[in-house]
């Protein structure tokens, strides 16, 4: 009995599928206009505040004619520029590699 009543429900639902599926074959049938929405219409316009002279940033990033070497170069001397900027701990010795008593 349930099969049957299930056997029923889908043959009162079949004209209305040929119904649906005949707008989207037919090629004379209308179809609604695609929703053009750009993905870039919520991004910020800019994240700098300032913007820098192009020429001057070129120059900058040129004087590391050997490229990545460079620039680990430079930080290595900065870390040792910082670290003999700050002092030593109180209790530390001048010679860190000399045996406590």
């Amino acid at each position: 009995m349930n099969k049957l009543r299930h056997l029923g429900a889908a043959l009162l639902c079949l004209p209305l599928a040929a119904i649906a599926q005949t707008s989207a074959t037919d090629p004379a049938g209308s179809v609604p206009a695609v929703l053009y929405r750009s993905v870039f219409t919520d991004t910020p316009k800019g994240v700098e505040a300032e913007s820098l002279d192009w020429r001057a940033a070129n120059a900058e990033v040129g004087k590391n004619l050997r490229g990545h070497m460079d620039i680990l170069k430079w930080e290595a001397a900065q870390a040792k520029a910082q670290a003999a900027k700050q002092p030593a701990p109180a209790g530390a010795s001048a010679n860190p590699g000399a045996a406590k008593p």
